[in-house]
């Protein structure tokens, strides 16, 4: 009897205990989907979970959620994430572009003339064509600082919480579940928007945003750590409304969306009883205001702590939670390590001392990651890169800094395109489309051949080989031939006199030298011939022909943020010729210098532009084919193209913008309203010879800036011509 009394007294102390026993808590499994900027939720919503001590085993995330899960996974508050969010600008995000005060100047002559948005590779294959409208250069950098990548490689497999990143494979249209490798790559794929980012290349498969397969990755976060409750967040966008489809970028938004919401549909199925399931109201915010990501926040804050009652169940006590946030968190490193190594991986075609001779980084200092990341954004603006990247990787008790460059799958050769229009509504108007076909890195130290054409109102055929002379392409030779045929008219009292085809042909050869990024001098020597055949007007007018030979000199700077519509900078070139060598004999030694200077200041959405020019022979006569010319847009706007000609000028001109702000269909698409008032003087006039003095022209014009060159629209006036609407479109 007393065995059987002491057993029992043994099983109700054991159930007691048990009893009193804490509960194991359940693995909670994270899923933050896609949205876009509407993605700024999840911060909100990673702040109320923590403040509620909901520790959480696992996290899937799909586009926006595969940032904000990344790097909440690898170790980084979510006020971490917030400050970086707060601190970057998105704006220049999704532009891979520098800015074009930090590339040189003959990248920036180059695109000034020739888009650089339709640039095609050529090759025995054919012709191939980029695969997004930007690479994600800087996304892709953003990414590195984010979970800072300078302390080290750290593969998903081996961060402190299993992660999952989705993503879809464009070639087979496959659903893809990143759970190892490159962490920051698996992020910038699952946020590669088709035909806006392009693809990133992982595991031999092209790989694009993960909403278009799953874009709530429920399923995925229940097998990626076995997940006893889920907690799941739906930030994607509703559809557009019918009239709200207007245009090019909501077009593809709207595709997107509904590819997204089917998928979503498919996971809100795999929900369970006890997940919890989360989608905040975010109003008016859409997926591409990335500048709204801290309001979206607020409303993720709002939505998880509408959901209280149900995640308070989740919740353990603080020692519990502070450990497991500790095991989570990074260290506070406070000093960046030393970099013992700096190594540039093998690369096709650009040669790599290049690239390193522009990352200022040194041996034996210090990672600075904020300059580093500016290096690598400059160097890929030279063009010949697809995606520039680096990695801080840890052999024993050294420190490698590796940079990784990827070349452009359509490269080395390339062609573009470049247009333009022109028109005063009167019987001036031309047309012009031309070609150039770029080869480049035909040597070590980056050789180039260029090829151009132009047929239309002015026709034109060049070939040019620049060889730089250094890595640092701080100095060059240039070797050139130009053919062009054109129609020049010769005005007197304000009417057409005649109208002469111009041929001019020049063969030279220069030798420069790069100023860094904003400036240009050379020297050289070139031969001309130009012949001025009469076409339309009086008999008695003759034929001219020309044949010199001198010796040029240029310098040109260019600190423009802009070619078009600068707001900030200076623009300044220099030219001089020197005829030394005549063959034509009817003609004296002369020489030619002209300078040209702009510069642009802004203040709030205003503009004031201004431009000086003039020119001179500084000795002889300069013939009648090679005189300088004034009248046309912005060059006395008031006076037909090139109606005044003469041996020397000069001109000065003011202008105005301002910046027209409202909605339009086309992506990029600014519109400036313009005031200009020029004043021009041809001293040594060989047309026009009545308008002596000052001439004054005032005009006022709509412009904007657009994928296919500027656009201007405008009307002018002036004392001594006549009242005239212009038009000008494309690239000058």
């Amino acid at each position: 009897m007393k065995r059987l009394l002491c057993v029992g007294l043994l099983l109700v102390a054991a159930t007691t205990a048990l009893a009193q026993a804490p509960a194991k808590p359940p693995r909670v499994g994270l899923v933050l989907g896609g949205g876009g900027a509407r993605g700024g939720a999840h911060l909100g919503i990673l702040e109320v979970l923590e403040e509620m001590r909901i520790p959480v085993a696992c996290i899937a995330g799909t586009s926006m959620g595969a940032l904000v899960g990344g790097a909440y996974a690898s170790g980084v508050s979510p006020n971490d994430i917030v400050e970086r969010v707060k601190n970057t600008d998105w704006t220049a995000m999704f532009d891979d572009f520098a800015g074009r005060e930090a590339v040189n100047i003959r990248r920036k002559e180059l695109d000034d003339r020739f888009y650089s948005a339709l640039e095609f590779g050529v090759s025995r294959d054919g012709v191939k064509f980029r695969e997004g409208a930007i690479a994600g250069e800087k996304l892709k950098l953003f990414f590195n600082r984010l979970v800072r990548a300078d302390l080290g490689e750290r593969p998903i497999e081996q961060l402190r919480m299993p992660l999952s990143i989705m993503a879809t494979d464009i070639g087979s249209g496959e659903r893809v579940a990143i759970r190892s490798g490159d962490l920051t790559s698996a992020m910038r794929a699952s946020m590669s928007v088709p035909g806006l980012i392009a693809p990133v290349l992982r595991d031999n498969r092209k790989l694009v945003d993960g909403g278009l397969t799953d874009n709530l990755p429920i399923a995925e976060v229940r097998a990626l750590c076995n997940a006893d409750v889920v907690i799941a967040v739906n930030v994607g966008s509703p559809l557009y409304k019918p009239d709200q489809v207007k245009g090019v970028v909501t077009v593809l938004g709207q595709v997107v969306n509904l590819l997204t919401e089917q998928n979503v549909a498919r996971s809100l199925a795999e929900l369970r009883p006890g997940d919890v399931y989360i989608r905040p109201d975010l109003g008016d915010i859409t997926s591409t205001e990335f500048t709204r990501q801290l309001d979206a926040r607020v409303h993720g804050r709002r939505a998880a702590e509408a959901a209280a009652s149900e995640l308070r169940r989740l919740s353990v006590p603080a020692p519990a939670y502070a450990d497991w946030r500790a095991n989570l968190r990074l260290a506070d490193v406070h000093s960046p390590p030393v970099v013992d190594q700096v190594t540039v991986e093998r690369t096709r075609f650009v040669n790599p001392d290049t690239i390193r001779r522009g990352i200022a980084q040194r041996e034996g200092e210090p990672l600075d990651a904020a300059r580093l990341t500016d290096d690598l954004v400059r160097e890929f603006n030279h063009g010949d890169l697809h995606s520039l990247d680096y990695s801080v990787v840890r052999l024993r008790d050294r420190t490698m800094l590796r940079i990784t460059p990827v070349e452009k799958p359509w490269g080395p050769n390339y062609l573009r395109f470049g247009v333009n229009l022109a028109s005063d509504f009167r019987s001036d108007a031309t047309f012009n489309v031309r070609s150039l076909l770029r080869m480049t890195w035909i040597n070590s130290l980056g050789g180039e051949w260029l090829a151009g054409a132009q047929i239309g109102s002015e026709q034109s055929l060049s070939t040019e080989f620049y060889q730089p002379l250094d890595k640092r392409h701080a100095s060059f030779l240039r070797p050139y031939a130009s053919t062009s045929l054109a129609k020049d008219p010769l005005y007197q009292e304000g009417d057409r006199l005649a109208v002469y085809r111009v041929q001019h042909n020049i063969a030279g050869i220069e030798a420069g030298g790069n100023l860094g990024v904003w400036g240009q001098a050379k020297i050289g020597w070139a031969e001309r011939r130009l012949s001025s055949v009469l076409d339309t007007g009086p008999a008695d007018l003759p034929n001219m022909t020309e044949r010199v030979g001198g010796a040029t000199a240029a310098l040109a700077i260019d600190t423009y943020d802009q070619p078009f519509f600068p707001t900030r900078g200076v623009k300044l070139d220099l030219t001089h010729f020197d005829a030394q060598r005549l063959l034509s004999g009817s003609q004296d030694k002369y020489s030619r210098t002209e300078l040209r200077w702009g510069g642009a200041y802004s203040f709030r959405d205003w503009v004031v532009l201004g431009g000086l020019e003039g020119g001179t022979a500084l000795k002889g006569t300069i013939p009648l084919a090679d005189a300088f010319t004034l009248g046309g847009p912005r060059r006395l706007s008031g006076f037909a193209v090139d109606q005044l000609r003469g041996g020397e000028y000069g001109f000065g001109r003011l202008e105005g913008q301002y910046r027209l702000d409202f909605d339009t269909p086309l992506y990029g698409l600014a519109l400036i309203a313009g005031i200009a008032a020029e004043a021009g003087k041809m001293t040594k006039p060989y047309t026009e010879t009545s308008l002596t003095g000052w001439q004054r022209s005032f005009s006022a014009y709509i412009a904007a800036n657009t994928p296919i060159g500027p656009i201007y629209l405008g009307v002018a006036d002036a004392k001594n011509g006549k009242g005239r609407f212009y038009l000008f479109v494309g690239t000058p």
